[in-house]
């Protein structure tokens, strides 16, 4: 199988191609903006594609590939500038969607995220509620989710994965914040901790994504890829401070919670920790999707190589 990814030299995308390479039949392409970082891709024997996803102008020279499947997994996740966001991940996401129609090849898996539909209240959160973000971030993924349903309608074949926040060897934001925090003793327990915080391994989302070419299903509606454990915020600080030979986070009583939630920075980073975050993974197992990973002992395994580069 010709597969050719997008965001090969990012977090879930190097775990994708790492994957892929193992099996003989596959020729990657991956498309990269930077040769420098697209060295860690060496060992796995892909061809490099020198584009930028937002400028068409260089993206017309693939259409000539001979490719069968795309992974769209590139994508901007900071949470400052709108115009960054929407340049990446919206226009981004509409060349890639061009290009996948002029090629005609046979799926398009786009990675989407829970952020979409965020700022819902249901418990679980599951696929079929409405866009509704709660940061900017939100807002460009709906925009370019939109555009991707847009072009399932005119007859390209896209599947759409939702992964929720994703953990794993390497991970450069979610997990190295948590650590450092904790290792610092600047992560108290809010509400005991008892807060759901449903999380992913990223193994389980390369999984799903490959797992995805396998079923015509995948091709109508969306898909939430979630660790099959939830967890509460404590079992998952106890598990990264028992990894990180650390003592485990205190509960701070009530009457402070005002005052650390508005506590500069780290306010903002313990108020994510004060709302259940759950995702309904009914429809994935309903299509016989089983998850390999359990998060316990990959949350612990992630903090330990994390550790070891501290």
């Amino acid at each position: 199988m010709n597969i050719l990814i997008t965001g090969g030299t990012g977090f879930i995308g190097r775990h994708l191609v790492e994957e892929l390479s193992k099996s003989k039949d596959n020729k990657i392409y991956c498309i990269v903006r930077n040769l420098d970082r697209a060295k860690i891709l060496k060992p796995y024997n892909v061809e490099l594609i020198y584009a930028d996803i937002t400028r068409w102008d260089t993206m017309e020279k693939i259409i000539n590939y001979n490719i069968d499947v795309i992974f769209h997994c590139a994508g901007c996740v900071q949470n400052k500038n709108y115009s960054l966001l929407e340049k990446n991940n919206v226009l981004g996401t509409k060349n890639i969607c061009e290009l996948a129609l002029s090629m005609e090849v046979n799926k398009l898996v786009y990675l989407s995220s829970v952020a979409v539909i965020s700022g819902n209240d249901e418990i679980p959160l599951c696929e079929d509620l409405p866009h509704k973000a709660t940061n900017i971030y939100g807002k460009s993924k709906i925009k370019a989710e939109q555009e991707v349903l847009g072009y399932r309608e005119k007859g390209l074949k896209t599947v759409i994965i939702r992964p929720c926040m994703v953990y794993g060897e390497g991970e450069p934001h979610l997990t190295k914040t948590l650590l450092l925090l904790l290792k610092f003793r600047m992560l108290p327990l809010i509400n005991e901790g008892h807060n759901k915080f449903h999380l992913v391994y990223v193994k389980n989302v390369v999984d799903l994504i490959i797992y995805s070419l396998s079923k015509e299903e995948f091709l109508k509606g969306t898909f939430f890829i979630a660790d099959k454990e939830v967890l509460t915020t404590k079992e998952v600080f106890s598990i990264f401070s028992e990894a990180i030979n650390t003592k485990p986070p205190k509960n701070i009583p009530k009457f402070l919670n005002p005052f650390v939630l508005n506590f500069p920075y780290v306010g903002c980073k313990i108020k994510s920790f004060y709302k259940d975050r759950v995702y309904s993974i009914e429809r994935i197992k309903t299509l016989g999707f089983n998850h390999q990973y359990n998060a316990q002992s990959n949350l612990k395994k992630s903090a330990r190589y994390f550790f070891d580069k501290m």
